[in-house]
């Protein structure tokens, strides 16, 4: 093989890969509309972390909240409230540290409740015994 045939095939070889990289930059999604809750200027990569983590705390995927291909449209009563929970937990991080103190409420997260359930399944609550303060019963 020659110098020359080496060459016209690095280039071809070049050319393919710049025109890839053109193609991948065209095919980027647009940019997110809608967002209510989440920064509107938030980097792609941390909103799809932030989707990704909403995803592994409920054991969902993105259509449990989202319209398919339409994630701006608000039809789901999901993500409503989503929205509404997002908010509770960013309260809890912001004035936790009044009834959690030490750093814990920096902790809670959607997981702290749902523990990889798209609903909350509360324990019941302890058996009923006699009021405070009353007298021990009789025998």
């Amino acid at each position: 093989m020659t110098t020359k045939t080496l060459l016209v095939k690095g280039s071809r070889g070049f050319v393919f890969a710049a025109f890839l990289a053109a193609a991948t930059l065209c095919a980027q999604p647009p940019a997110p509309t809608n967002l209510q809750v989440l920064p509107k200027d938030i980097p792609r990569p941390q909103l799809m972390n932030t989707m990704r983590a909403f995803n592994q705390a409920l054991g969902v995927q993105c259509d449990f909240c989202h319209v398919a291909r339409e994630f701006a449209k608000d039809d789901k009563e999901e993500k409503v409230v989503a929205r509404a929970m997002l908010k509770m937990v960013m309260n809890v991080r912001e004035n936790g540290d009044k009834f959690a103190p030490g750093g814990r409420a920096e902790k809670v997260a959607c997981w702290t409740c749902h523990r990889g359930e798209a609903h909350i399944t509360l324990p019941e609550p302890p058996a009923q015994g006699p009021p405070r303060g009353a007298p021990p019963a009789k025998q």
